[in-house]
């Protein structure tokens, strides 16, 4: 309809660019292989979304979260270990980005009640 704007308003979206990346000690090839999907998603202010990462190597113990918003460096959200344990840093907390770690292979971070701040790349990285 002509005169009413658009359906989805920029102030009430989210654009969350997903990737993925494989740390490992320097010189070490092991052939391992890390995927995070979604690769990309436009999302409502408020609501939640979910990011999974699998990676196929049994002794990458470490599994860690980035956020990097627009012109800006990366930020480590959480690290999680296959034993569960779940540091945050300073300014991030499991009440906003809560992180499961299924299994040595597989994380999951959900972040909640979306803002516009949350725009962002966001990172899965592991290791050993």
């Amino acid at each position: 309809m002509l005169g009413r704007g658009p359906l989805w308003p920029s102030s009430v979206l989210v654009l969350l660019t997903l990737s993925c990346y494989l740390l490992l000690n320097a010189g070490v090839g092991i052939g391992a292989y890390i995927e995070q999907w979604p690769d990309r998603i436009l999302q409502r202010a408020g609501g939640s979304l979910t990011i999974s990462c699998y990676q196929n190597y049994s002794n990458l113990a470490y599994m860690f979260w980035y956020q990097q918003p627009p012109r800006s460096g990366l930020k480590l959200i959480v690290s999680s270990s296959t034993w569960s344990q779940h540091v945050y840093e300073d300014g991030y907390s499991e009440a906003k980005f809560e992180v499961s770690r299924q299994s040595t292979h597989y994380s999951l971070m959900t972040i909640k009640n979306l803002t516009p701040k949350d725009e962002a790349t966001y990172f899965c990285a592991t290791w050993k």
